[in-house]
């Protein structure tokens, strides 16, 4: 069987580009012929997949979705396999299987809003061919969350929609994974993110100060955004905060931070929560959060974003005051396995 992965951006770049190439490695170590269509590749002979660069295309973004689109048809139909999935992670419309990364379009808008502009139309229908081509056998969700958002929108996708793969992850703390214990007086609350807007800074900051009422000394440290973005959001009586900007190395991130907290609205899944689980750090987040599904009473808590600034703190303090052992694995290796289980259905 041959399995064709088709991501624009193929390579350690975050997000779906990383689901696609992890995928890709792990298939390939199983023994599946892999093929990776793609406009670029930043991960040259580094996995036994063949990878094909098929060119970049130039903005707007809808635009280069259906020029990319083409030329991966283009590309199917010159190289005919008898034995073939085709696997996409964009909007493409020759596939069998789509995982589905990011919340529908439009999320949380009317209706009315997709008839307001010609690009709004056209990322509309990016989206429902995606789903709905006539080649598409099944629609994975990284999240169930995501799964029901998509139900939602689109109640057609009931049948094809799978259960969610949630993506792996690669970070292991060393030794023990306990957050140990935190001074009452103390403690670093973190937050990562360059989308913060949607990812709730401005809700962590309040929180923050709230817990300081109680906790004089306690941090705030924040990766992920440059300091001049974010600098409106204090004031000359805010000590102890840490802006670190951007960064390369999470897993020292996540070992000085006693509690990550992440308040986003509408996050298909939010891969730092399960970073930061993994690493063995507590998480408070938003249920609107697609990895919230992998929060239990044991590693952190959640609530929804619209809750009041007051609830937050106080399950805050309450999760910085416990001593645990925060444990969570999810494996390439096991993802790769839940979608070969897919693919041979097909």
């Amino acid at each position: 069987m041959q399995v064709v992965q088709v991501v624009k951006k193929f390579g350690l770049v975050g997000g779906m580009e990383e689901y696609a190439y992890r995928l890709s490695i792990e298939l390939s170590q199983l023994g599946i012929e892999i093929v990776v269509l793609c406009e670029k590749s930043f991960s040259k002979n580094s996995t036994k997949a063949k990878v094909v660069e098929l060119g970049e295309n130039s903005k707007p973004n809808w635009f280069a979705h259906y020029k990319f689109s083409q030329r991966v048809n283009s590309w199917l139909a010159q190289n005919p396999c008898n034995k073939r999935i085709v696997h996409s992670h964009e909007r493409q419309s020759m596939h069998h299987v789509t995982t589905f990364h990011t919340t529908p379009f439009n999320q949380g808008r009317s209706w009315v809003w997709k008839f307001l502009s010609l690009r709004n139309f056209l990322y509309e229908k990016l989206e429902r061919r995606e789903l709905f081509a006539d080649s598409v056998k099944a629609i994975v969700p990284v999240s169930n969350l995501l799964g029901e958002m998509i139900k939602r929108k689109h109640p057609k996708s009931e049948n094809l929609l799978k259960d969610a793969v949630h993506p792996g992850v690669f970070m292991k703390p060393e030794g023990n994974a306990s957050k140990g214990e935190v001074p009452p007086d103390g403690g670093t609350l973190g937050f990562i993110g360059k989308e913060w807007k949607r990812k709730g800074l401005a809700k962590v900051v309040g929180i923050w100060r709230e817990l300081k009422k109680t906790r004089p000394k306690l941090k705030l440290r924040i990766a992920g955004v440059s300091p001049e973005m974010i600098a409106h959001l204090f004031g000359p009586e805010d000590k102890d905060i840490e802006i670190l900007g951007l960064i390369k190395d999470k897993e020292s991130f996540f070992t000085s931070i006693d509690l990550l907290v992440h308040p986003a609205k509408y996050e298909a899944f939010g891969m730092v929560i399960t970073e930061a689980l993994s690493m063995g750090v507590p998480v408070l987040c938003s249920s609107e959060c697609g990895a919230s599904e992998c929060i239990n009473s044991a590693n952190g808590l959640t609530l929804p974003s619209s809750e009041k600034l007051v609830s937050w703190a106080d399950k805050a303090s309450e999760f910085m005051s416990a001593n645990s052992i925060i444990k969570y694995e999810m494996s390439w290796q096991e993802v790769a396995s839940r979608y070969l289980e897919i693919y041979s259905k097909l």
